[in-house]
């Protein structure tokens, strides 16, 4: 009896412990643990770095021992989406903020180890510079981790007033580009430790995301933290005569106290949102990075920043047919109108055009240009049910194949279809965002109904 609970002690001893390895990295950062679901192992809520307000982030520095990261990154201060909300029900108040938003988090298969040098993505998360987080609903990352075999990160930064206006001295500032940087070289520095391949690093990202990724590659120093980028429904177009509405967003954002509490930061971000701003497209995206301001080139030099990385990095960019879809939806009478035939194609008009000029046409003109300087150039177009709803097609409608439905089955962004059906239906999209992401090569040029590929 005696031997039997020794023995039986021993096993469990070995049992747990064999458990705990399989949810614990040590790499330079620290030592995590994680989870496991049945295909794929996650640490989330790892701390990349620290700021003071308005200060530029530094690496943090993790205590000795072992540090559970189980929960969910919190996300950056922010008001609520209407876009967002009505498109997938998302309420972005309901999740857990916090300033400093420095926080990244991790999805791999289980039996990655240290010698698997699996090809890595970046995830930057769109919201206009103002939403959003990288665990939100609609970024699960198991769906790629565990068809294609890769590593999937995602990052959060400081958003909105926070991140893109000023720093403590008043002066303009790209604090929030910074921390994604940053986050790049925690995860150069660091993912090999879990299993991923540091010389293979895809960056990618959706709206104000893919903004990031396209100034991330046009920042000075970044060459070395990724190899490729996709950049899905990139608001090119907004970028063009800023200078009046951020000087506005910059004087009234300097009469906030510096010690101002959460709710008076975000009452002053709405009164810029609702007040401050131009009558330009610039207004489309009222907060983002400010060129010629370290780290980015002056605009005057993008095109030569460009010159400078193209051999050596692959990219793939594209949009969506119907992109203003998705925030004139709302919208009763243009949607009535859209289903009658003798003014559909006055709307289909409006949203064409409007789409072309921000997204559609200053992405194809990107591509044309990077081809040009000689980097390896795909350029897509993402045409999902753009003849069979009025959202189809629209913005942000490109996430559901690629991460699955999250909790938008039954909102319009779900266009009546099952989680089910969304998750099958992408199958063939993440693969060539993971073939992508594996070599710069993809096979399939083509998605019926979904999306079509060209090499430029």
């Amino acid at each position: 009896m005696k031997t039997n609970r020794i023995f039986f002690s021993i096993l469990f001893i070995f049992l747990a412990t064999a458990s705990y390895a399989k949810t614990q990295w040590e790499c330079q950062a620290g030592t995590f643990s994680g989870y496991e679901t049945e295909s794929c192992s996650h640490v989330k809520g790892i701390r990349y770095a620290t700021s003071t307000r308005y200060g530029e982030a530094e690496p943090f520095v993790y205590s000795p021992g072992i540090h559970e990261c189980t929960a969910d990154s919190p996300f950056a201060f922010q008001l609520p989406s209407a876009a967002e909300g009505f498109m997938m029900g998302t309420r972005y108040e309901d999740f857990p903020q916090e300033e400093n938003c420095q926080y990244l988090s991790i999805t791999m298969p289980k039996d990655a180890d240290k010698n698997s040098r699996l090809p890595v993505m970046v995830w930057i998360h769109g919201g206009a510079y103002r939403n959003g987080g990288c665990d939100a609903p609609s970024y699960d990352r198991e769906p790629l981790v565990k068809e294609q075999n890769i590593i999937l990160v995602g990052i959060n930064y400081r958003l909105g007033v926070l991140g893109f206006v000023k720093d403590a001295d008043g002066n303009f500032a790209n604090l929030g580009l910074k921390d994604i940087i940053l986050a790049l070289k925690w995860v150069n520095e660091n993912i090999e430790a879990f299993g991923g391949d540091k010389e293979n690093v895809t960056i990618f990202g959706q709206s104000a995301g893919a903004d990031a990724v396209r100034c991330v590659m046009l920042s000075y120093g970044t060459e070395n933290l990724y190899r490729r980028a996709i950049l899905q429904s990139t608001p090119i177009g907004t970028y063009v005569n800023r200078q009046n509405m951020e000087k506005k967003m910059l004087d009234e954002l300097n009469l906030l106290p510096l010690d101002a509490g959460r709710e008076e930061i975000l009452e002053a971000q709405k009164s810029i949102v609702s007040h401050v701003t131009e009558k330009g497209d610039a207004k489309y995206l009222i907060f983002a990075p400010h060129f010629g301001l370290d780290p980015l080139p002056p605009e005057t030099q993008i095109e030569s920043r460009l010159k400078e990385i193209a051999a050596t990095h692959d990219i793939m960019i594209g949009s969506a047919t119907r992109e203003v879809a998705a925030y004139i939806g709302e919208n009763k009478l243009l949607v009535a109108m859209d289903s009658f035939f003798l003014t559909r194609w006055i709307v289909e008009l409006i949203i064409k055009k409007i789409s072309s000029k921000i997204f559609i046409n200053p992405s194809k003109k990107f591509a044309e240009n990077y081809a040009s300087y000689g980097g390896k150039t795909y350029h897509y177009k993402f045409t999902w049910t753009e003849n069979k709803s009025f959202v189809g097609a629209a913005h942000t409608l490109d996430i559901l194949p690629l991460f699955g439905a999250g909790k938008a089955e039954g909102w319009p962004a779900a266009m009546k279809l099952t989680s089910g059906e969304i998750y099958s239906r992408g199958i063939p999209m993440r693969k060539i965002w993971a073939d992508f992401a594996r070599s710069g090569e993809i096979q399939d040029f083509s998605v019926p109904g979904m999306l079509e590929v060209e090499e430029m």
